[in-house]
């Protein structure tokens, strides 16, 4: 290549065209070019910016005066686009002690006694300690009843809090990795302690977050942890005065960094439930602008004041009434008179119309309400609902005092004690027909809800009627079933011969679930058999 250079003709320097910016551009950016050449160009660049006609040829791509100035900066002060992962340990302990063990043999194969639960990175976890052993119908080698037995200790993970750490997505899920090591403590202060666990070079075991999966390893542990007879033996230690201790330890594994390990973003811990709602706020109006209302209702000689915007807005029924006036008391004006209803059934409708819930607080949450009428008696569910309803009590007690009275009865917006108790079967069957009657489907629907859970003998029939008349198709259904289990009880009650009476129809559909009910027992039982 060398000779091939000289032997190219040379240019007569008095005769050679002077060299075009372009090219003093390409020679100063080549290999090996010299700092003259980077000088030669900056003269070129002060030049052509003095208009000098040498230098008026088109220019070199855009990207040579970028590259320029990079090369006049100076040597950059780190690699561009640089990341980094980082992967340490988490450490937590917990020491579980077992009084009484002499009364936890026979408890039966596969049976755990646990600990309580202990947070570590995040992850709930807990221990569990098999007496009798744990063995796999599954593994070939596992221990025969008829050998030295073992007793089996597992940890297992039952759960996360908000903030989760080690997480990590794998083919079988979700995953975190760990390290563990189970410990059956010498209690004679000999030190001849029995460990278990992973060693750094083995690698860290995989536990899946997956608790509802029955197919999911949720749990690490060993089947052959100790053999009952090292265990019970005297000599060694670990059975002192009838209990015995075991300590666990775990290195959780956490990787920060990168795109696969980004935190989780939380919202802040926000109680939106504390401020007050739109019923809440609505339902002031009967107490901070009574001044303002333009309507009134009388009902059983009581009256009760209130706002034509809002109950039209509510109710189609009422919406026709004031339209109409035909319901206008002669004489009275802006009286509305209102037959075969209870003051005291109206004033809790009043109620809903302004707030969207009764007395009780039933309505304020209606997903809690719905998962605990739902839960079969999952506690967790329960105690939401249960939460929900103690909340809208003391609101609706907050709500009331801001009147600075602070009675119960004369506070509370509709004349009901703001600590008022739970409605009764007879005001919600009330509330129910009244429902139906002005077009209030959402307070049907939480009168049928309430009356479905309350079902009981002395009220199933007359609750059926109720049902039939006012066009409540899932009560209707959870009465018929109940009547038909029960039907020599309730047609004993007073309601039943009501029923009759009211709903003679009902008797035949009556027969028609108890003989479904029949038949589907009838195949329970050969499918048992």
């Amino acid at each position: 290549r060398a000779r091939a250079r000289d032997a190219r003709p040379r240019a007569d320097p008095e005769t050679a065209a002077p060299p075009t910016r372009s090219a003093e551009l390409a020679r100063a950016f080549a290999p090996g070019a010299s700092r003259a050449d980077g000088a030669r160009v900056s003269a070129a660049r002060a030049s052509a910016d003095s208009g000098h006609p040498r230098d008026c040829v088109q220019s070199a791509p855009s990207i040579m005066p970028t590259a320029l100035l990079m090369q006049q900066s100076g040597p950059q002060a780190g690699p561009q686009g640089q990341s980094k992962t980082v992967t340490v340990t988490i450490t937590g302990e917990h020491e579980h002690v077992i009084s009484g063990y002499s009364l936890l043999k026979g408890i039966g194969d596969g049976e755990p006694i646990a600990s309580d639960r202990f947070a570590v990175g995040g992850h709930e976890w807990v221990l569990l300690f098999y007496p009798d052993g744990k063995r796999s119908t599954s593994d070939p080698n596992a221990p025969s009843p008829a050998d030295d037995p073992y007793a089996a200790l597992f940890v297992a993970l039952i759960g996360e809090g908000p903030r989760p750490q080690g997480v990590v997505t794998s083919v079988n899920g979700r995953v975190v990795r760990a390290f563990h090591r189970f410990t059956l403590v010498d209690q004679s202060d000999g030190g001849r302690h029995i460990t278990k666990g992973r060693q750094r070079d083995q690698g860290a075991v995989k536990i899946s977050c997956a608790r509802q999966d029955p197919n999911a390893r949720n749990c690490h542990g060993y089947r052959k942890f100790v053999r009952r007879s090292v265990l019970e033996s005297p000599n060694n230690g670990y059975l002192k005065d009838d209990t015995i201790v075991i300590r666990y330890e775990i290195e959780l594994v956490v990787t920060s960094g990168g795109a696969l390990n980004r935190p989780k973003q939380l919202a802040p811990a926000i109680d939106v439930g504390a401020f007050p709602t739109l019923g809440d706020q609505i339902r002031t109006l009967l107490t901070e602008d009574a001044d303002k209302t333009d309507v009134v209702f009388e009902v059983e000689g009581e009256r009760f004041p209130a706002h034509s915007l809002v109950v039209a807005a509510r109710s189609s029924a009422f919406r026709a009434m004031l339209r109409t006036g035909a319901e206008m008391r002669e004489g009275s004006e802006g009286i509305i008179r209102i037959g075969d209803v209870r003051a005291p059934v109206f004033r809790a409708l009043l109620q809903f119309l302004y707030s969207d819930e009764l007395p009780d607080g039933t309505g304020r949450n209606t997903s809690a309400e719905f998962a605990s009428r739902r839960a079969d008696g999952d506690d967790e569910a329960q105690y939401a609902y249960a939460l929900a309803k103690s909340e809208a009590s003391a609101r609706r007690r907050a709500f009331a005092n801001r009147g600075g009275s602070g009675g119960a009865s004369s506070s509370s917006p509709f004349g009901v004690p703001a600590d008022a108790p739970e409605l009764d079967i007879a005001m919600t069957q009330h509330l129910l027909v009244a429902a139906d009657r002005f077009d209030l489907t959402r307070l049907r629907a939480m009168c049928e809800a309430k009356l479905c859970d309350t079902v009981e003998v002395e009220t199933a029939a007359t609750t059926l009627a109720l049902a039939e008349q006012n066009h409540a198709l899932a009560l209707k259904q959870a009465c018929l079933q109940f009547v038909a289990s029960h039907l020599g009880e309730v047609m004993l009650t007073e309601g039943y011969k009501h029923m009759e009476e009211s709903c003679p129809n009902l008797a035949s559909e009556l027969l028609k679930t108890v003989a479904q009910q029949n038949q589907a027992a009838a195949a329970a039982a050969v499918a048992n058999a």
